[in-house]
């Protein structure tokens, strides 16, 4: 009886991981002239938003680790970028940009190149749900990144902790410029 248990076991941890460890699909723009190599470190907008406090604290803290965790400082008195967030839950028609992948345009392209850069507007039409993360320059209060997942439509993340971890960290894995850190 216990060769049947063992493996019947197995399986269900291996598919509760792949459960635990699904991304939604995140699309992302940012700023061509974004000074990203001066970015050290991020504070948060202080806005109402429409989150129940448990989740919206939950929100706030995975963005928080996660940068921390890129090398960024939290410092909420003097940061280089704000960080805001909110959930849209009604259906909407969503702007964004076609642009190239964010590693490679801001490590390889010259100051003259990104001047010249034409943003490629692309529009979205989401039925209902969707969390967006934006970070904005302190000095011009320009958005230098903004993700968002619009994929949370069919299910409603506030019910399971694990689903708004999962939302936030889908969004943040596709911001992954870590600060230089050699002027410090």
């Amino acid at each position: 009886m216990k060769k049947f248990y063992i493996p019947l076991l197995l399986l269900f941890l291996i598919s509760n991981g792949c459960f635990v460890s699904k991304e939604y699909p995140v699309e992302y723009d940012y700023n061509f002239l974004g000074d990203f190599d001066n970015y050290k470190s991020f504070g948060f907008f202080i806005s109402e938003t429409y989150m129940p406090e448990a989740p919206r604290k939950l929100v706030r803290s995975t963005i928080k680790s996660h940068l921390e965790l890129l090398g960024y400082e939290y410092n909420p008195d003097n940061p280089s970028f704000y960080v805001s967030y909110f959930y849209i839950d009604d259906p909407l028609s969503y702007k964004g940009y076609e642009q190239p992948k964010m590693e490679s345009f801001i490590k390889y392209r010259s100051d003259t190149q990104k001047e010249k850069e034409k943003y490629m507007k692309k529009k979205f039409k989401i039925d209902q749900g969707t969390m967006v993360i934006n970070f904005t320059d302190t000095n011009d209060y320009s958005m230098i990144w903004q993700g968002y997942t619009t994929d949370l439509y069919s299910e409603n993340i506030f019910d399971d902790p694990r689903k708004i971890r999962v939302a936030v960290l889908s969004i943040l894995n596709n911001y992954s410029f870590v600060p230089n850190r050699k002027n410090n």
